[in-house]
Formats: C-alpha cells, sequence, structure tokens
C-alpha cells in the first residue's frame, strides 16, 4: 500500500514558493505588498507620508515599524510641507533608507 503525502508537510512545491516569495497585483492593500512598495520607493530617495499614501499605504508608520523588525534601518525626520493647494501641514514624517 502506498501512503500518500500529506500537502501541509512540504515538499518541492513548498521549497519553490518559498524561494520565490509571494508576487502581489499592483494595487494590492496586502501588507507585505505595501512593505515591498515602501521599500522600492524609499530606495529612490526619501519620501513623506503623503508620498507613501499615494502609492497605497495608508498606515505608513504601521509599515515602517515593520520593516525595522525586519532589519531595515529606515529613518524618520518630521518635515514641515506645503500642499498642492497652498496648506502647510507640520510635523509630516520624512522617511529615508539607511539599508538592510
Amino acid at each position: 500500500m502506498t501512503q500518500k503525502k500529506n500537502p501541509t508537510q512540504g515538499g518541492a512545491g513548498d521549497r519553490l514558493a518559498a524561494s520565490h516569495g509571494p508576487k502581489f497585483n499592483p494595487k494590492s492593500t496586502a501588507t507585505e505588498a505595501q512593505r515591498e512598495r515602501i521599500l522600492s520607493a524609499l530606495a529612490t530617495g526619501p519620501k513623506t507620508s503623503y508620498d507613501l499614501r499615494r502609492i497605497g499605504c495608508y498606515q505608513c508608520a504601521a509599515r515602517v515599524l515593520e520593516l525595522r523588525r525586519l532589519g531595515y534601518d529606515i529613518r524618520t525626520d518630521l518635515v514641515t510641507i506645503i500642499d498642492g493647494d497652498g496648506y502647510s501641514h507640520s510635523r509630516v514624517a520624512l522617511y529615508s533608507f539607511g539599508g538592510k
């Protein structure tokens, strides 16, 4: 009698999934997708919380904290910005990436 392998016990499929990681729709709001977008954005230079919201990351502080806990060096400075309508916003987070 042949015993079938339990799908939860691992195998080649598990190694393949683990090596490639999850792939997300560009408009995904999944936590992992937001973290990936933040890392990609910060790789091009400092970004404000407003910049990150424009790319679909509405809980910027939470995602940045998660990335820090994963070992990424992300610095936060509080700045004042003027929005497109001329309104001044003080204490806006400006995130910059120092690497992993």
